[in-house]
């Protein structure tokens, strides 16, 4: 494969899958019959052409195979070693570090044929100590591609099968560490979805987890991790646990200004938010919220503006509550 891209790809997940395939003890067997199809998919993507039909034949060819691959495996276990490499390859592939052509029936085969299959299947059982593994062997990427869904299918695995609340403090932390960093590297954050489901995972017992989010900061410095992160740091409450879920409950809060006008269901959460917290701490964090006016928009490098739409939900939510504080 002489493109030097590909070439790139191909050791340096070679190297990542070989240090996975190790740790969840993957027999060698079905560790290269695996590789076997993973090299053919990458060597199908690198050949593809814009040809819509080429390509249909290349995905029929693909997904016959990977068939006979999962009926050949040898042991069940080696399931959970064959979805991340899915989820990475399709990472990959929405990107344009490989090629600009966007395969579109290879993307297909894996985004909404193979993954959520693999995703779904809870017969596919990690241990904790596996997951953490799995997002080790997820934290580091060329590129975090918004198409490819990534952060969502690496949520769903442990969504689907509740692995965190199995895991020990430590391990749970080291691989919500592992989630996170995945975070910090997206280019541009259109939302905070991912984010706030990781929040959910957090509980009573995750003080250093606790203090690592107050911390955290994206590669990107975008304005709305910059607000977030300037709520995590307001002292609210003294009770560690307390002070977190109620920023938890102002950041979901805060988020939710989705429409031209406060609705009912904001009202609603305002009033909620309002019984949780004391009113000074709730100016406070106002305040805060409105000294990143100028969060709104993200410069890109290369000098084109987005409109950075959490922050502006952050604003506008806090504009909505002074008004409501005045009566207007």
């Amino acid at each position: 494969m002489p493109n030097k891209p590909y070439w790139i790809f191909k050791k340096d997940e070679l190297e990542k899958s070989t240090i996975l395939a190790h740790e969840l003890n993957i027999s060698e067997t079905d560790f290269n019959n695996i590789q076997s199809w993973f090299d053919l998919l990458l060597l199908k993507h690198h050949e593809a052409s814009s040809d819509r039909d080429e390509q249909v034949k290349t995905e029929a060819e693909l997904e016959i195979q990977f068939s006979e691959l999962v009926s050949g495996i040898s042991e069940r276990k080696s399931y959970k070693y064959i979805l991340p490499k899915l989820l990475n390859y399709n990472n990959v592939f929405n990107d344009a570090f490989l090629r600009s052509l966007y395969v579109a029936r290879i993307g297909a085969l894996l985004r909404d044929n193979l993954i959520p299959k693999f995703v779904q299947d809870k017969m596919i059982v990690y241990s904790p100590e596996d997951f953490l593994c799995v997002t080790a062997y997820f934290r580091d990427n060329y590129f975090i591609s918004p198409n490819s869904n990534f952060l969502e299918d690496i949520l769903k695995i442990e969504i689907v099968r509740g692995i965190i609340k199995q895991a020990s403090v430590s391990i749970k932390f080291e691989t919500l560490k592992n989630i996170l960093h995945i975070v910090f590297q997206k280019d541009f954050h259109h939302d905070i979805i991912c984010f706030k489901k990781i929040l959910k995972l957090v509980s009573a017992t995750d003080a250093e987890l606790i203090d690592y989010l107050k911390k955290f900061r994206v590669e990107n410095n975008q304005g709305c991790y910059k607000i977030i992160a300037e709520i995590f740091n307001l002292n609210i409450s003294e009770d560690i646990w307390k002070d977190f879920e109620i920023k938890v409950q102002l950041i979901n809060f805060f988020d939710s200004a989705r429409s031209a006008n406060p609705t009912p269901a904001w009202n609603r959460k305002l009033k909620e938010v309002s019984a949780s917290i004391e009113e000074d701490k709730l100016l406070q964090t106002i305040q805060t919220v409105l000294r990143n006016e100028n969060c709104n928009i993200y410069r890109l490098d290369y000098g084109a503006e987005w409109g950075d739409d959490v922050s502006k939900r952050f604003l506008k939510s806090a504009r909505w509550i002074v008004a409501s504080i005045k009566g207007e």
